[in-house]
């Protein structure tokens, strides 16, 4: 299965950000400046993955969540909300990510066995 991304120029529009290639296949988003937290989303094209770090204001991790089985990752705006959600599927599981950007941060995952 293939892991489907938006257009770069699609991310930028709706994040104000531009992935910065930071590996062979990777492309990380660091949202800082635009949610004033220490923000930072990557997904990994070959290896269908995905990785959120968010950290405190005093450096040490609030989250860091690292997912396989990615197969489309989309954006999401509507009602005064944007968003990143990922969709996944494995042998054994399905499931959705969402990392809510606008207004506030938050994230929210749901993993079903299949």
């Amino acid at each position: 299965m293939q892991f489907v991304t938006p257009d770069p120029q699609d991310l930028v529009n709706a994040l104000g950000v531009e992935p910065e290639i930071t590996g062979e296949a990777q492309m990380t988003l660091t949202l800082l400046d635009i949610t004033n937290e220490d923000l930072t989303f990557s997904y990994n094209l070959i290896g269908q993955s995905v990785s959120v770090r968010w950290n405190a204001k005093s450096g040490g991790p609030k989250l860091k969540l690292f997912r396989e089985g990615a197969t489309l990752l989309r954006i999401q705006e509507g009602d005064g909300v944007t968003g990143l959600v990922v969709e996944f599927a494995t042998q054994d599981t399905m499931g959705v990510l969402e990392l809510q950007i606008f207004p506030n941060v938050s994230v929210m995952e749901t993993s079903l066995l299949t």
